[in-house]
């Protein structure tokens, strides 16, 4: 079985318009993905941004929860923590997870690109290959082309029923991972 990373990427991202920018990070998406990679086993989330002030302060907040008081008040939290490691762009990353072989990239998308793979498909090429697997989530208005490029394939989107098409990141991130890496019931 392939070990699953993620990478939530920050730059470069579009904004409505199409151009390429950087987004800024949240307090949530940390907390709550970190708790997500920890319920799901995912090895670890990639937060990918090349600003300073944005990494300063994720690893500020990070430190707080996994020393001192904060590791003392909630150590589960601090735990689910460990399993964010910040990087300046996704090629870092890419080469970190190379000592563990050649990593297939996966790209995710709300509106649905390049060739499409579905869940169970997914499921399976992770379960039957040891290769590292890195998914990557676009925030702002998602990954750009030369990004999604670079993926071996793009998961199929999330899609609720009518056409309100507009869920938080986080909550993409842990229906996806319930998809790919949930318990279904069988055993194992």
């Amino acid at each position: 079985m392939g070990k699953v990373s993620i990478a939530i990427i920050h730059y470069p991202v579009l904004d409505k318009q199409g151009d390429v920018v950087a987004t800024s990070l949240n307090n949530l998406e940390l907390h709550d993905v970190a708790r997500s990679c920890m319920t799901y086993g995912v090895e670890m989330c990639y937060i990918v941004t090349p600003l300073p002030k944005q990494r300063e302060i994720a690893e500020k907040l990070i430190s707080h929860w996994t020393e001192g008081y904060g590791i003392r008040y909630n150590p589960d939290r601090a735990e689910a923590l460990h399993k964010i490691s910040m990087a300046h762009e996704i090629d870092e990353v890419v080469t970190k997870l190379r000592a563990q072989g050649n990593p297939v990239l996966i790209g995710t998308s709300s509106r649905g690109k390049g060739a499409p793979i579905g869940d169970a498909e997914m499921r399976t090429w992770i379960e039957e290959d040891e290769r590292p697997f890195l998914i990557l989530f676009g925030t702002g208005w998602g990954l750009p082309p030369e990004v999604t490029a670079r993926c071996n394939r793009m998961l199929l989107p999330v899609k609720g029923k009518g056409v309100y098409n507009h869920l938080s990141l986080r909550v993409a991130i842990g229906i996806i991972l319930d998809r790919l890496l949930g318990e279904r019931g069988e055993s194992r």
